[in-house]
């Protein structure tokens, strides 16, 4: 955080953050960042695939500026949806111009927001489903209720694999040790992280771990890359990737214990 405090400096015109890893779990500080970025008068870009839905984001208190989110992960929605929504008073140059459906007899794309950014005919159905997952999770105790579930699954799980012989972790599972008691709320957000466990299995191949999870156990995982080479790269594992637990609210304290017990016997 402290080398991203100084290269945010006067100049910089933009900073575009991870809110999540979907690698490693470790969640960003997007406040403190944020706040360094409007002091520096930097854009702040907020990526928050793994967490919208999940976590609670405001665009106001965090400072973001453009955020951007998909609709198939955390929100319920669709396979091929997403967003981004852009502050008011930022103007964007399209990607993608034409057919608008609005303004029918001017020659040029319409400036005006959000048609400006919306070219062609839209998703219809798939903003429809987009708009059915968003309403489940306003009816079932909202992005906080959501997450405080996800994380006490995963913190769970952690507790119960943590001292398999050869096991190793990838990110930051300090706030999932029985111990942990956060100083004040600048290292709450330091320590935050997203419901996952990422793991090896001594020199196992990630890949195999997970085949033999799912073929043998129906404990179905993410091995191998995860679309995140230049992490697997700082974490060394290009070869060996990594498997990844991942858990939702709709998983059970039963089925958790079953994962751990069963990795056990690995």
């Amino acid at each position: 955080m402290e080398a991203l405090h100084q290269a945010i400096r006067p100049g910089v015109k933009a900073v575009i953050c991870t809110h999540a890893s979907n690698l490693t779990g470790n969640v960003q500080d997007i406040r403190t960042i944020g706040k360094w970025c409007r002091e520096a008068g930097a854009i702040f870009i907020v990526d928050a695939s793994q967490t919208a839905g999940a976590f609670p984001i405001s665009m106001k208190k965090d400072f973001i500026d453009i955020l951007c989110f998909t609709g198939h992960k955390g929100l319920f929605g669709p396979q091929g949806t997403g967003g981004m929504c852009v502050r008011k008073g930022l103007v964007l140059e399209p990607l993608i111009t034409g057919g608008s459906g609005i303004q029918t007899f001017s020659r040029t794309h319409p400036a005006q927001m959000p048609t400006a950014l919306e070219a062609g005919t839209l998703n219809g159905h798939g903003i429809a489903g987009l708009r059915a997952g968003l309403k489940w999770i306003e009816s079932h105790g909202g992005t906080e209720g959501i997450m405080q579930k996800e994380k006490s699954l995963a913190k769970a799980f952690y507790q119960q694999v943590k001292e398999i012989p050869g096991i190793r972790f990838y990110g930051d599972y300090a706030s999932y040790e029985d111990d942990w008691e956060p100083l004040d709320s600048e290292q709450t957000a330091l320590r935050e992280r997203a419901a996952m466990v990422t793991l090896n299995l001594g020199d196992e191949d990630s890949a195999d771990v997970c085949d033999w999870l799912a073929q043998e156990h129906e404990i179905y995982t993410r091995a191998g890359g995860h679309c995140a080479p230049l992490m697997h790269e700082a974490l060394g594992t290009v070869e060996q990737g990594a498997v990844r637990f991942s858990f939702s609210c709709f998983n059970t304290m039963e089925q958790v214990m079953r994962a751990a017990e069963v990795l056990k016997e690995y």
